[in-house]
């Protein structure tokens, strides 16, 4: 039996860990066909950097592709020649057992796609935030994306080829610096009758070097906002919820009530509201610390969870950014702007994916 034809597409801007990651891929155990590096328009010496690998080493394909990452993916899509191709970004590492382990359930018509974990490189968390972030992910991956497979990212995903030619490209229209495009493209495959499947196994290490607590917040934000245009669209998320998001409006609504009242020329009930304010805020950080210490050992890192007060925080404000920017109803407000959904894809096992 022929050894399947895979294309790994790899993104980058910027980076100087791509020869890390390209080292990486020439060590698999499953050889892939080819790798396109994905160059969204480095400036910084990155793509020359992969001209000179791809002199050593044929297998390595740059390509300038200047955009988003939606675009640069595309442009990669459109040349690949595998019959699944796979996706890992530059500032990750992928063991020798990767890429055949994570194309594993699509060989055996498992799934239509599948991705896996993204915990971080342990000399990379050099920030309380960082090795909180990794413990929230860990945490992601087994209690959502398990379950809910059209969440994973697709920095560690591979797909049966057709899928984007069945389905339609990643959708370009999103705000480049707010990214989402591959969760809605996942959520047309499985709208569209496709399964996804998680697969544990398949790790990738990340490096999280540069994650500070307003990088942290900045990017919840941006996504956030992705999220929801595209919970407007599909009434899909990836984890968010009114029920989740109550505890942390209350410290907020407070603030805001007490400038009401400032304004009404109520000085002494405005005190009073903020001192509420400062108590909530109190209460949930105990609450969340109580929660974290009893889960670092299931998830290590765990313990520092009143990090969680700022990233949905800022879950909040990008959410209430897409309201503003795009509108309530579909097709309002402006935004993405899908291709035409695939009536089904053709054979298709039942979807059984469905959002929290």
């Amino acid at each position: 039996m022929s050894p399947p034809q895979v294309t790994v597409i790899l993104t980058v801007l910027n980076d100087p860990r791509l020869r890390r990651t390209l080292d990486s891929l020439k060590e698999q155990t499953l050889k892939p066909l080819e790798v396109i590096v994905a160059d969204g328009g480095s400036q910084d010496g990155t793509f020359e950097a992969a001209e000179a690998y791809a002199q050593k080493e044929p297998w390595v394909l740059p390509r300038r592709f200047p955009g988003t990452v939606a675009a640069s993916r595309n442009g990669a899509i459109a040349e690949a020649r595998g019959s699944i191709i796979a996706f890992i970004d530059a500032d990750e590492v992928a063991p020798p057992d990767w890429l055949e382990t994570l194309i594993g359930p699509i060989l055996r018509n498992e799934a239509d796609f599948t991705g896996g974990p993204t915990p971080a490189l342990e000399e990379s968390l050099h920030t309380i935030t960082a090795v909180y972030y990794n413990a929230y992910l860990n945490r992601f991956y087994e209690e959502v994306a398990a379950h809910h497979p059209h969440s994973l990212p697709m920095g560690n995903s591979a797909w049966k080829a057709e899928l984007f030619h069945k389905v339609g490209p990643l959708n370009t229209k999103f705000n480049p610096r707010e990214g989402g495009e591959d969760l809605e493209f996942a959520i047309r495959v499985v709208e569209a009758g496709g399964k996804g499947k998680y697969v544990p196994a398949a790790k990738v290490s990340h490096d999280y070097s540069d994650m500070t607590l307003r990088r942290m917040a900045s990017k919840q934000s941006a996504y956030a906002t992705a999220g929801y245009l595209i919970w407007r669209e599909h009434h899909r998320t990836s984890e968010a919820s009114t029920l989740r998001e109550l505890p942390y409006l209350v410290t907020p609504f407070l603030v805001v009530l007490g400038v009401f009242l400032v304004l009404l020329l109520l000085p002494f009930e405005a005190v009073v509201v903020w001192n509420l304010a400062v108590l909530s805020l109190a209460v949930l950080f105990l609450a969340l610390l109580v929660d974290g210490i009893r889960g670092d050992e299931k998830y290590p890192g765990w313990r520092f969870r009143p990090v969680e007060i700022i990233r949905r925080w800022a879950t909040l404000y990008g959410a209430f950014r897409g309201m503003v920017r795009y509108g309530g109803k579909p097709g309002t407000g402006g935004g993405s702007e899908p291709p035409p959904k695939a009536a089904s894809l053709s054979p298709a096992p039942a979807a059984s994916d469905s959002s929290r």
